[in-house]
């Protein structure tokens, strides 16, 4: 499958010594078992969601209403939901992966959309002051959805699969 990928920074070797630098002396010592099991590569989806936000204050004038735009790109992770808000869409390669190297997302992108654009809301309204919250309309509209894919590391180690980005 052809699909947007950002680039790998790390490799398999840097992602085992990653680990086992991470690993107290003590527990090195005592537990005998510092071997990482399997580690491969998988992908995992990311969703790039930009949004146009549009502000009309309300004015007692009929005719002169003050409006803005802005655009806001969220990324979200859809393995397990984490979203943020981005300056610009990280640079990516086209490349083919196979379909057994991409972890299935475990949200559907309609619900993705609907929460994020609830998310943008909440911030919002956060940032205004109570008072003027009557007195500005909020649009939101999704203008674009992106899928890109990131690289992880998994690593087996001690029962538990590890993530490292890669």
């Amino acid at each position: 499958m052809r699909v947007e990928v950002i680039n790998i920074e790390q490799t398999k070797n840097e992602a085992k010594r990653y680990i086992l630098n991470k690993i107290p002396l003590v527990s090195k010592v005592f537990q005998f078992n510092s071997v990482i099991g399997d580690i491969k590569l998988e992908y995992i989806e990311f969703k790039v969601l930009i949004y146009e936000v549009i502000s009309k204050k309300k004015n007692n004038r009929i005719f002169k209403n003050e409006s803005k735009k802005e655009t806001i790109t969220m990324l979200v992770n859809t393995y397990n939901g984490r979203s943020e808000s981005i300056d610009k869409i990280p640079n990516t390669l086209n490349k083919y992966i196979s379909k057994s190297c991409i972890r299935e997302s475990k949200i559907n992108e309609d619900d993705l959309v609907n929460v994020v654009k609830e998310e943008i809301v909440s911030r919002l309204t956060d940032r205004l002051s109570y008072d003027s919250i009557d007195k500005i309309s909020i649009q939101i509209n999704i203008v674009d959805i992106k899928s890109i894919y990131k690289p992880y590391w998994v690593a087996n180690f001690r029962g538990r699969n590890i993530f490292i980005d890669s």
